[in-house]
């Protein structure tokens, strides 16, 4: 029996030096028999980004397009042909090289009550609020969860090298990105929508808050879920913790090449262990910048901001 196809499309907007290490690092960690690339790019003007898209001969499907993030997740949603759809925006590099795609999807196969899985390594504060044991602020969740799905409350369940987030999260991933989910599944719930108005924190516009409401009043039980053994990492080096963002023509936050290839170590998963003491792995014990150091507190936990709005640069295309 063949495998399923697992679409895999990159989202891109004037980060050339994210696409390249992004994009790289697919190519050379994504090991599976059956693989559909497609990368939407919302018009760049960033010198170079153009070219090199079109320079993918290993991409079969590139477009150029004025459009919204949610716009440009439906086009992605309707004109995929995998079974699975691998979203991906051009800021989280794959770090960890193996077959894990093609087990994972196994798991999947065996699973479909699995939702959207996410690939990439959280914060150690940030496994330990989703993962850890029962707290007061988890009363009401709980509560929300009960009344919604009385006769089938999602627990928390591991399945070989995933974990799932039971009632702590919905099934899918809202923003789409980053994340492994059935196709069928963002057809059941629909498009995303945006909202009119701007916000320069929320690049969805609204879209993502939509579907997670979609998501919960649909009734379905499907659980997100995590790798123990993450294989892709946000790329932070703004001493604040975030990424640089681009809203309209300007980038926010601190934008540069990496040094090197990649902006992190691309490690096997023979280097990684399954896991600690049954959570996932966190991004500060893992991940091996290149070139950096990740931004830290005093404890040595990450920092997390949503935007850097004190370094902003207009993005000019080139001069003719």
């Amino acid at each position: 029996m063949s495998a399923p196809r697992v679409t895999v499309a990159i989202l891109s907007w004037n980060r050339l030096h994210y696409l390249r290490a992004t994009a790289e690092s697919a190519r050379r960690c994504l090991r599976h028999p059956e693989l559909e690339w497609i990368i939407s790019d919302n018009e760049s003007v960033e010198p170079g980004l153009r070219d090199y898209v079109s320079s993918l001969d290993w991409v079969e499907h590139k477009w150029f397009k004025t459009q919204t993030h949610a716009e440009a997740m439906n086009e992605i949603v309707a004109r995929a042909t995998g079974k699975y759809l691998l979203l991906w925006p051009e800021d989280v590099q794959f770090v960890v090289e193996g077959d894990w795609l093609t087990r994972l999807v196994s798991v999947l196969e065996e699973n479909p009550w699995i939702g959207s899985v996410g690939l990439n390594f959280l914060r150690r504060k940030t496994n330990l609020r989703l993962h850890g044991s029962l707290q007061t602020t988890d009363i009401l969740p709980i509560l929300g969860e009960l009344r919604r799905r009385p006769l089938g409350f999602r627990y928390p369940q591991t399945l070989g090298s995933l974990r799932t987030f039971g009632w702590r999260l919905p099934g899918v991933i809202g923003s789409g990105i980053p994340s492994l989910t059935r196709l069928d599944h963002w057809k059941i719930l629909g498009p995303w929508k945006t909202r009119t108005g701007t916000n320069l924190i929320d690049s969805s516009l609204g879209a993502e808050d939509d579907m997670i409401q979609r998501f919960q009043r649909s009734g379905q039980k499907w659980q997100q879920a995590a790798l123990l053994k993450p294989v892709a990492a946000d790329i932070v080096n703004d001493e604040l913790g975030c990424k640089a963002k681009v809203r309209g023509g300007k980038r926010y936050g601190r934008y540069v090449p990496p040094d090197g290839d990649f902006y992190y170590e691309v490690l096997s998963e023979d280097d990684l262990p399954a896991g600690e003491s049954g959570l996932p792995l966190s991004f500060e014990n893992w991940v091996r910048p290149v070139g950096f150091r990740l931004p830290l507190d005093a404890g040595g936990n990450m920092l997390k901001a949503s935007m850097n709005t004190s370094v902003v640069s207009e993005i000019l295309p080139a001069t003719k």
